[in-house]
């Protein structure tokens, strides 16, 4: 009677799951917004101070372990600049909220960038006393170096 009990249960509990989650799917989806996103940073919001030489642009390999899939790598972008690295280091693809988390770190402190579902790549201005997250476009992403950087 208890085994059927507890069948019952786990049938019930089976029924409202819903469609299984393609987890590697969404893993190769997170990995190629990454690549995207230094993309757009390196070849549009930084190309003119990297011809200059005002910036140097490295990258380094970051390994994660994210809930339900195999460890994997991605890239670190780092921003050389002077005697200054900033770097963009990628967090993971499970959080709450979003769909990856990056963080942008440096001397000062760091900005958390985030993956929004319907909306894009965003910077987290505020998480009190409400959150607010502002699109990433070249101005936010200054006004975000501004505050990492010395």
């Amino acid at each position: 009677m208890a085994n059927e009990t507890l069948k019952r249960f786990f049938e019930m509990k089976k029924a409202k799951s819903g469609p299984a989650i393609d987890w590697q799917a969404r893993k190769d989806a997170w990995v190629q917004a990454i690549e995207d996103l230094y993309s757009k940073i390196e070849g549009e919001y930084l190309a003119g101070p990297k011809s200059e030489n005002l910036v140097e642009i490295r990258e380094r390999q970051r390994t994660i372990i994210d809930q339900y899939v195999d460890r994997y790598t991605v890239r670190e972008l780092v921003l050389l600049v002077g005697d200054e690295e900033v770097c963009f280091v990628p967090k993971g693809m499970n959080i709450v909220g979003a769909s990856g988390r990056i963080d942008l770190v440096g001397d000062m402190g760091e900005k958390t960038i985030v993956l929004q579902p319907e909306n894009g790549w965003g910077i987290v201005e505020a998480r009190t006393p409400e959150l607010k997250i502002v699109p990433l476009d070249e101005d936010s992403l200054l006004a975000a170096l501004k505050e990492v950087m010395r």
